[in-house]
C-alpha cells in the first residue's frame, strides 16, 4: 500500500479538532452569544484560559498587562481571535506530545511554524488586512501534513529527511521522490477531515507557490512569503536545508514598505519568542 492510500485508510484515527472548538463555534455563530458566554467556555478549560489571558497580554497584541479576563480578551482581540488561539493550542499540543524516536524533533517543526504565524500576522498587519484572524492561525498549519507523517508514517518520513539532507532537496520534492506525496496533500487530507475554512486549506496547500485565484490570495502570499524568511532566520526546523525561493510575485503583490525587514526584526523576535513560550513552554 502506498502512502497516501495509508494515510486515507487510518483517516479514522487522525487527531481531531479539540471539542472546545465546535462549542465556541456554534456559541459564536448565534446571533445572541455575547463576550461572557464565549469566556465562560473557555473558562472551563483552566489551561486554554490561562494561555489565552497570557496570549494577549503578550507583544503580540500589544495589550501587556491590560487584560485580566476572558470577555476582556474576547472584546480587544475579537471572538474569532480568541477561537483561532484555543484552536492552535489545541492542535499544538496534540502533536507536540506524540511519544517515539523520530526524524526531526516535533518540537522544533512546531517553532517553525510558530514563526511563520507570526511573520504572516506582522505582514497582514502592515497590508492592513481588516480581518486579521486567520493570519496566525494559518501560518501555523500550513506544514500541518509534515506532522501528519510523524505522527503515521515516521519511519518512510525519515527516509525523506534524510534525502532532502543527502541531495539538497526541499522537503516537498523529496517527499515526492521518497513517499510518493508530499505533506501539502497530506495536510489538505487533514484540513478536510476537520472542515476547516477555505482561507486555510488555500493556506495549506497553495503556501509553496504563493498565489491562488481566490479572495485568500493575499493571505496565501504572506504565508508563503513568511514561510521564506522564517527559514532565512533559522526559526524552528522546517524539514530541510533549504530556504524556500519566493515567488516573486507574490513578494511585489505585497508591496511591503522601505527597509520593512530591518525596521521589523526586532518586533518580529519579540513576538516569536513570546508565542514559544505561550504554546511550547507551558
Amino acid at each position: 500500500m502506498d502512502i497516501l492510500n495509508k494515510l486515507i485508510a487510518r483517516a479514522d484515527e487522525f487527531p481531531t479538532l479539540p471539542t472546545i472548538y465546535s462549542t465556541l463555534s456554534d456559541v459564536m455563530s448565534n446571533p445572541r452569544s455575547t463576550a461572557q458566554d464565549v469566556a465562560n467556555i473557555i473558562a472551563e478549560d483552566q489551561a486554554a484560559a490561562a494561555k489565552v489571558l497570557k496570549a494577549a497580554n503578550s507583544p503580540i497584541y500589544g495589550f501587556r498587562g491590560r487584560i485580566s479576563t476572558i470577555s476582556q480578551a474576547i472584546i480587544f482581540i475579537g471572538f474569532e481571535e480568541v477561537r483561532n488561539l484555543v484552536i492552535a493550542m489545541g492542535i499544538i499540543d496534540v502533536f507536540r506530545n506524540m511519544k517515539g524516536n523520530f526524524p526531526i524533533n516535533p518540537v522544533d517543526l512546531w517553532k517553525h511554524s510558530i514563526a511563520v504565524g507570526i511573520i504572516t500576522r506582522l505582514l497582514g498587519k502592515t497590508l492592513r488586512i481588516t480581518n486579521l484572524e486567520n493570519y496566525f492561525l494559518a501560518g501555523i498549519l500550513h506544514d500541518i501534513g509534515k506532522l501528519l507523517f510523524l505522527k503515521f508514517v515516521p519511519d518512510e518520513y525519515a527516509k525523506s529527511i534524510e534525502y532532502a539532507m543527502e541531495k539538497n532537496l526541499p522537503a516537498r520534492e523529496a517527499e515526492n521522490a521518497v513517499l510518493g506525496v508530499n505533506h501539502i496533500i497530506a495536510g489538505e487530507i487533514l484540513a478536510e477531515k476537520w472542515k476547516l475554512p477555505q482561507s486555510l486549506k488555500d493556506a495549506i496547500r497553495y503556501h509553496a507557490v504563493g498565489k491562488v485565484d481566490s479572495p485568500n490570495n493575499v493571505l496565501v502570499g504572506c504565508v508563503h512569503i513568511a514561510n521564506t524568511v522564517a527559514s532565512l532566520l533559522e526559526l524552528g526546523q522546517a524539514g530541510d536545508d533549504i530556504v524556500p525561493t519566493p515567488n516573486l510575485d507574490a513578494w511585489k503583490a505585497l508591496n511591503l514598505p522601505d527597509n520593512f525587514w530591518s525596521k521589523n526584526y526586532d518586533t518580529l523576535l519579540l513576538e516569536y519568542d513570546a508565542a514559544i513560550g505561550i504554546f511550547l513552554l507551558n
